[in-house]
Order: structure tokens, then sequence, then C-alpha cells
């Protein structure tokens, strides 16, 4: 899988289409609480969400091998000094790629690119996120999941957001961090990691990129505008990207079984995560044979469905 998409033009770095000049217009500072509201918007709260349900499913199967107190505080600390650290790791990429945002249309109203913050305001933003971040999973969990919270951020930051506009191979590489909070999670309750950790981190990893490559397939003109080298900028046929996409819903069936495989998961896990599989692996086959917008959406919206499920299935039906 890797491979396979690395080898979509890593040497011709440049989408084939030319970046534009910016779409955002300048607006007055925001004040008050439409700063507020602009601040909010800059850590991505569907992400963040996102993130803190993962975090939590990792520190739920990471309980299970811990010896700690119980995991009422402890998780509310490890969920939140997770997602404040992925909030810190948003604003941080938002800044890198302002004028980047400022050519896209889903990106041009976001606060930086139309100038309703400043930033420095951004930058002390994202570093007092980080800092309570790491700092409070360091305080009330230890070294590791502080550890990897920082990596986490470093990583989303300083690697994969000054990579999207050189290769395709960035949207593995962000798929690295991106699969990190439910380590962090379970590293938070379990001191330690092993296999479950990784298991949590296979499965987030191998769902980014068909999820991630429907959402390019979708803005694929506005990722040209802006001069993001996502595979479907480079691919304009559409081949390679729909190949990945179908490649990955087929990786996901065997790795989603392993959980009860391995006796972390029982048989309700099993049947459900199956049927999620092979609904998201149907949506790849239908953009494979119809490679239509409305396909795309579909697939992008089965891909919403199956990471939920799989992992909720996960805490219902223990091993």
């Amino acid at each position: 899988m890797t491979q396979a998409l690395g080898s979509a033009q890593t040497i011709s770095p440049r989408p084939t289409e030319p970046a534009l000049a910016p779409l955002a217009a300048h607006a007055a500072p925001a004040k008050g609480l439409a700063k507020c509201c602009d601040l909010m918007a800059m850590t991505k709260p569907r992400i963040t969400a996102m993130v803190a349900f993962t975090a939590y499913v990792g520190f739920a199967l990471g309980c299970e091998q811990g010896a700690g107190a119980g995991p009422s505080f402890a998780a509310l600390a490890a969920v939140l000094g997770t997602a404040l650290s992925c909030m810190s790791a948003s604003v941080f990429n938002q800044v890198l790629e302002r004028e980047v945002d400022a050519r896209m249309r889903r990106t041009c109203n976001r606060p930086l690119p139309c100038g309703r913050l400043s930033i420095l305001e951004a930058i002390w933003w994202g570093a007092l996120l980080g800092v309570l971040g790491v700092s409070s999973l360091a305080v009330t969990a230890g070294a590791l999941p502080a550890a990897i919270a920082l990596i986490t951020i470093l990583t989303y930051v300083l690697v994969y957001t000054p990579l999207k506009p050189l290769t395709s191979v960035a949207t593995i590489i962000g798929a690295v961090p991106g699969a990190l909070p439910p380590v962090i999670g379970y590293a938070a309750a379990a001191g330690t990691l092993d296999f479950r950790a990784w298991l949590l981190f296979a499965i987030l990893f191998l769902w980014q990129l068909p999820h991630f490559l429907a959402i390019a397939w979708l803005y694929r003109h506005d990722y040209a505008r802006a001069g993001i080298a996502v595979l479907p900028v480079l691919d304009p046929s559409g081949e390679s990207t729909f190949r990945q996409t179908l490649l990955g819903c087929l990786a996901l069936l065997p790795l989603g079984m392993l959980p009860t495989m391995l006796g972390i998961s029982g048989t309700l896990y099993l049947t459900g995560s199956l049927a999620a599989g092979l609904v998201f692996l149907g949506s790849a086959v239908a953009l494979v044979l119809r490679p239509t917008e409305r396909c795309a959406r579909a697939m992008f919206t089965a891909s919403l469905v199956y990471l939920p499920v799989v992992y909720t299935l996960m805490l219902m039906d223990p091993g």
C-alpha cells in the first residue's frame, strides 16, 4: 500500500495545474466573542472530537492492562491532554498553510487567510494548547504518553505540513501522527505499549488513506489551485487514486478482524466490523466502477461510519 501510493509522481512534485491568486478577502481583526470563536475554529472541533473519541478507546483498552486507580479522572485527563495536543497541531498547521488556505475555496474563510486573527495570536494559541496538552499528560499519565503527544505535534507540523506541496507521500506520512491519539490513550492507561496499542494504530492509520483520498478527489481542483500535491491532482485520470482507495479498503477487512482473532474483542465485534468493512469496500468498488462525485461522497460517508462503528464495538464487546 505504501509503495503503491508513493509511486505516484513523487519525483515530479508539483501539481499539473498552476497555483492561482488568493481567494480570501481581508477582513477586520476579530474582537471579543468573535475572536474566541475564531480561536476555537482553528482547533478544528470536529476533528478534535474524533481525536478525543479514539484516545478514549485507547485508554479503555489500556485499562485492561494497567493497574492504576479508577478510570474516571485519569480517562478525562488522558482524553483532554490528547485533544489539546492535536488542537495545537491543527493551529500550527494553519499558521504554516495560511497562504495555501487563502487559495482554496474550502479554506479561504479561515481566520488567518481572512486576517481576523494575526499570525502572532495564532502562534501563541498553538503554543499554549501544546504546552497544556503535553504537560498535562506528563503530570497525570507519565512521560510515555506525553512524549507520544509531542511527537504527534512535531511530525504533523514540521514533517507532514511542509511535504504536502512536494509529494503525495505526505498523505502516508500525515497518517502517522493522525493515528497516534489512541496510542496516547493506551499509554496513559497501561503505562506501556503492546500489540493492542499498535493494532489500534494500524486500523486508524490504514483507514485514513481511503478516507482522505475520497476528500482529495472531491476537492482536487481546489488542491490544484493551492499547489498541493495530493494524488488526485498528480493523477488526473483518477486510476491510481481509485486503485489506492480500493486497496486500502481491502486491507482493512482482515485487519479489522484481528482484534477478535487476538482475543481483544468478541464475535459481536467481528460481525459488526466485517459488515462495516464490507460496506466501506463496496463504496470503494462503486467509486472504481463509476468515478463520480456522488460515488466519492458515498465513499466518504462510508468512511465516517466505519471508524466509529469499529472502535465502539471494540469497547462494547471485549474478548
